[in-house]
């Protein structure tokens, strides 16, 4: 199986969203297989990801793996691509070394407005991984592959939770026997 099979084009993305058509696909195509390992991997957990990639290099989908990718991955891995390249088509490495391109008649957008798009971008992106999430789980006989992972060092079993957070909300057991005034108002030691 290839390593860089990819269940999106690069045209699905152009399709679906606001890149332009003018972007060069060689720009996109990292992004796309980036994007695949870093959240798609671990959304379905490496065994059914495996199977999908298996099916599409060989022609071997069924109609509900199809549908899955169809309906589920696809828009995951579309926004997750675009919430990647605001950083990847800015910046570029060139002999002379990063460089920032820009365009003639045009304003570049500040690093803060570069960090917005992303982020509203990953925000869709995880509600989509979301909801892919919700549907393996309800449908996990038809995807038997989703539960039934292999064992091993490089196993990645499926993340339960399509939201992330950069905030650490601390060890629960501290709060136990804890009322709701001395849970909030400050830390409290255990």
């Amino acid at each position: 199986m290839s390593l860089n099979t990819l269940f999106i084009s690069v045209q699905s993305i152009k399709d679906r969203t606001g890149l332009h058509a003018n972007v060069d696909e060689k720009l996109v195509l990292p992004e796309i297989k980036t994007a695949q390992d870093m959240y798609i991997l671990p959304a379905l957990g490496s065994t059914l990801y495996n199977r999908l990639q298996d099916g599409v290099n060989n022609c071997t989908l069924n109609m509900d793996e199809q549908a899955l990718l169809d309906n589920y991955v696809a828009d995951c891995l579309i926004y997750y691509v675009m919430s990647e390249l605001p950083m990847g088509l800015s910046y570029q490495f060139y002999n002379k070394g990063l460089l920032r391109k820009s365009g003639d008649n045009t304003e570049n957008p500040s690093m803060q407005d570069m960090i917005d798009v992303a982020n509203r971008y990953r925000t869709r992106a995880e509600f989509y991984k979301q909801r892919l999430i919700k549907y393996l789980r309800q449908n996990n006989t038809t995807f038997p592959e989703y539960l039934n992972f292999t064992s091993g060092i490089d196993t990645i079993v499926p993340d339960l939770e399509g939201y992330t957070t950069s905030l650490y909300l601390d060890d629960d057991s501290c709060y136990e026997n804890k009322n709701l005034s001395q849970k909030y108002q400050g830390k409290i030691g255990c």
